[in-house]
């Protein structure tokens, strides 16, 4: 267990990987799934990720910060592998008014984690802003489907660790504000590092 700057050293000491890895943070937490107690929102980070995430949009007007603007007859394409997530585009953005279309291609986009959700600010009125927010380097953070864990990102192994020290405080600071309502006061367990195929480092929670 160690502090957490010193655990962001080791983690960029010991990547081995030949390429510039991606940092992970895995969250094991003391709450109940089964009773509701999940966790799903986004925030920005102030370094970003260091990856650029091909953003789709489908709105009511001209977003163009878009990297793909959908149209109806786009959701077709989805539900018949025309257009497919995670290969032609990483994030799906749409106004409210959309989602009713959208449904046909839940099947699809819902394994694929791009189905819209206003949890993580991807159903909403200002697509614009939404796509600005993502590409500056947003996160979402959500528990698993059927356990207390939450895996994201907080950078590159190329940051600078204070950059990663400004990454991860902005994830945990998220992160207690958007305790379940009834999980317990020390309901976060434990917190890990990792790099993409490095070897994880436990983090002192009261280092932080």
């Amino acid at each position: 267990m160690k502090p957490i700057l010193e655990a962001i050293q080791e983690v960029k000491t010991n990547s081995k990987e030949g390429f510039n890895a991606t940092i992970e943070v895995h969250v094991n937490l003391e709450t109940d799934i089964k009773k509701g107690h999940t966790v799903r929102y986004s925030t920005p980070l102030p370094f970003g990720t260091g990856k650029t995430k091909k953003v789709a949009v489908l709105a009511s007007k001209k977003i163009s910060n878009a990297d793909i603007e959908l149209t109806e007859d786009d959701v077709e394409k989805i539900f018949r592998g025309q257009l497919k997530p995670k290969t032609d585009f990483d994030v799906l953005v749409t106004e409210p008014r959309y989602m009713p279309k959208l449904a046909k291609a839940a099947k699809i986009l819902g394994p694929a984690g791009v189905m819209p959700n206003p949890k993580n600010g991807t159903v909403t009125e200002d697509v614009e802003k939404a796509v600005t927010e993502i590409k500056k380097g947003q996160i979402e953070v959500k528990t698993e489907k059927d356990a207390p864990l939450i895996h994201t990102v907080i950078g590159k192994v190329s940051f600078t660790d204070e950059a990663l020290l400004e990454n991860f405080k902005t994830f945990y600071t998220s992160l207690k504000q958007n305790k379940p309502q009834k999980a317990k006061p020390d309901w976060i367990r434990n917190i890990f590092l990792v790099s993409s195929m490095g070897k994880s480092v436990e983090v002192n929670i009261a280092s932080i």
